[in-house]
């Protein structure tokens, strides 16, 4: 369904077409965390003999990482194609490190 404000009721009247990165689905969203959650638990698993407070560390400061690139650096604009791409990256990595940084956490809770 379009949205009211989107509509134009004018006969012959073109309709909008969305830009690249402008919308996203939650399906997009939902596969995009799920792919970030199975990198960072793969990484973790690899890790296994790293000490738990340093390898939430280390997932603190990847994710500071991602968040000081993309409010540190001029990106393109995020409705183009490389700034999309790259916005996505950026997301997947400040992901992957939420995932380090807390999968310690979980095994506090299983014990």
């Amino acid at each position: 369904m379009i949205p009211q404000e989107d509509r134009d009721e004018s006969p012959g009247a073109k309709s909008k077409t969305s830009q690249i990165g402008a919308t996203r689905t939650p399906l997009h969203l939902v596969f995009q965390a799920c792919v970030g959650v199975i990198i960072g638990i793969g990484i973790t698993s690899l890790l296994s003999e790293v000490p738990g407070a340093q390898l939430a560390l280390g997932g603190v400061f990847v994710v500071l990482a991602a968040w000081i690139v993309e409010q540190g650096f001029r990106l393109p604009a995020p409705t183009t194609k490389n700034g999309s791409r790259i916005r996505l990256i950026l997301r997947l990595i400040a992901l992957v490190g939420f995932t380090i940084a807390v999968s310690p956490l979980l095994t506090l809770i299983e014990s």
